[in-house]
């Protein structure tokens, strides 16, 4: 009876504040969670102790609410969801400190990456030298943010992933990360379904094995391709009407074909604190950058091409080598109040970045 309230009873409770509710999604994590358009809310829990009709109480964190339409996905102890404008992206996290959940923005320094979000995915850390990976897609141009998180030491990456079309939807499977993409070829907008892997260097790629000197059945008509052979980057080519394009020389044991992806990365500008003060509208070069690297093949830094293939390697018409270590640049030239480094790639070959290390003269003063 509606008056027992024994523990096995249905429970019914009303999210009763000066805002409309509506509830958008319900995460049964550390607490029994619920987001709504109007805040955030969760039901106290006891230790251990279950929740029962008595114990049925929600409790208000936050007013800030979730865009509707959208999901909410946990990490780790806590959870990640849009902000209802859509103009960020917050961690919805218990603290023992304040026993209670706060909310943490994510995108605090970069905001400007989210434009219209409508798909959210997350794929979670396989190994310890990896972070969680947090992809959104955005509407209002076809671009995808994607956020590298490793709470544990206070990590947020952001970056952007833009394409030769759009963006549509985003999904994880495990550790596999899946996306679906407009794309227009020959004036014909086409659908995708598109995994995006480790052991490919283009876009929308097409990949095969010994097929002589010519590529087939591709639908990028008009574009143009990068062409690898055997692992060495050919030049590019311009597809066919007919769906085809010719290598520069024939494949031998396998070749990939797709849009070409194009890198870059800009760091903050530099900063120097000296015992005198800083030197923020002081002019500064960067005299020397040492940049470490893993497995890398091919990077350019401030418009300098890193040299990665040297005099003792046998046979030049191989593949380029991978380098692990420290690629060193001087002679850095230019004066500027505003000086950055800047990393890029245009060639479909490996890079991984782990860190950079510079020397900054600066005038009137080092």
């Amino acid at each position: 009876m509606p008056s027992e309230s024994l523990d096995d009873d249905a429970v019914e409770a009303t999210l009763d504040t000066n805002e409309l509710n509506i509830i958008t999604d319900i995460i049964s994590g550390r607490d029994f969670q619920v987001f709504t358009t109007g805040g955030e809310f969760y039901v106290p829990q006891r230790d251990s102790d279950p929740i029962t009709p008595l114990t049925f109480t929600f409790k208000n964190v936050s007013k800030n609410g979730i865009k509707p339409g959208t999901r909410v996905l946990t990490l780790e102890s806590g959870s990640v969801y849009i902000q209802r404008q859509g103009k960020s992206l917050n961690d919805f996290v218990f603290t023992d400190t304040q026993a209670t959940y706060v909310t943490n923005r994510i995108s605090l320094l970069s905001g400007h990456l989210l434009k219209t979000p409508q798909r959210i995915a997350l794929r979670r850390a396989a190994s310890t030298d990896e972070a969680d990976l947090l992809m959104l897609t955005n509407e209002s141009d076809g671009s995808m943010a994607v956020f590298s998180l490793m709470r544990s030491q206070q990590i947020t990456s952001p970056s952007e992933f833009t394409t030769d079309g759009r963006f549509i939807d985003i999904g994880v499977d495990v550790n596999q990360i899946y996306c679906v993409t407009k794309r227009t070829f020959n004036s014909v907008d086409r659908y995708f379904i598109e995994l995006l892997s480790d052991s490919l260097y283009t876009d929308c790629a097409f990949t095969g094995g010994s097929a002589g000197g010519v590529g087939s059945g591709l639908p990028h008509i008009g574009k143009s391709l990068n062409v690898i052979c055997d692992g060495v980057p050919q030049g590019n080519e311009t597809v066919s009407g007919g769906g085809a394009v010719t290598f520069d020389r024939e494949s031998v044991t396998s070749y990939e074909v797709g849009l070409p992806v194009t890198v870059y990365v800009k760091t903050m500008p530099v900063d120097i604190r000296l015992q005198t003060g800083n030197r923020v509208g002081f002019k500064k070069r960067i005299v020397e950058i040492n940049a470490v690297v893993k497995d890398t093949q091919h990077m350019v830094i401030n418009n300098q091409s890193v040299a990665f293939r040297l005099f003792d390697n046998p046979l030049l018409d191989d593949p380029e080598p991978t380098f692990t270590g420290i690629k060193r640049v001087n002679g850095v030239l230019g004066y500027s109040r505003e000086q950055a480094i800047e990393v890029s790639q245009v060639l479909p070959l490996k890079m991984t970045l782990l860190g950079l290390d510079y020397r900054v003269a600066v005038n009137a003063g080092t």
